[in-house]
């Protein structure tokens, strides 16, 4: 499931990935997704996993689809994860973005924050 974080501005999507992510979720992003690349052009993304359960395949592409549809609108991602296939995840979104992704581990989520806002 997706939720929109309360630091969400301006060109910064932040949202929150817990428990199993499904085609549904990206439905509800992909409108705020598009709109804020329309009114800003490049946008970043603020990418918290918490607990996340499983990806359905037509999650899955929906994913890909997000990001190579807006691979030259990405400046920039921050990932915040909790373990190493959550960093592996996160870096396999590294050839379909023109932007930088960066990996942040939960203790580090400060740090992440700082880095997405600049």
């Amino acid at each position: 499931m997706f939720q929109v974080l309360d630091i969400t501005q301006k060109d910064l999507i932040a949202i929150k990935v817990d428990g199993n992510i499904t085609k549904n979720d990206y439905d509800k992003i992909t409108p705020l997704i598009e709109k804020s690349v329309e009114k800003f052009g490049k946008i970043k993304f603020y990418v918290q996993l918490d607990n996340v359960k499983s990806i359905t395949p037509t999650a899955f592409r929906e994913d890909l689809k997000t990001y190579v549809k807006h691979f030259d609108d990405i400046d920039k991602i921050a990932v915040v994860g909790e373990n190493a296939w959550q960093k592996l995840w996160s870096n396999l979104a590294t050839p379909f973005v023109s932007g930088a992704v960066e990996y942040f581990s939960h203790e580090d989520i400060t740090e992440a924050r700082n880095w997405i806002i600049d």
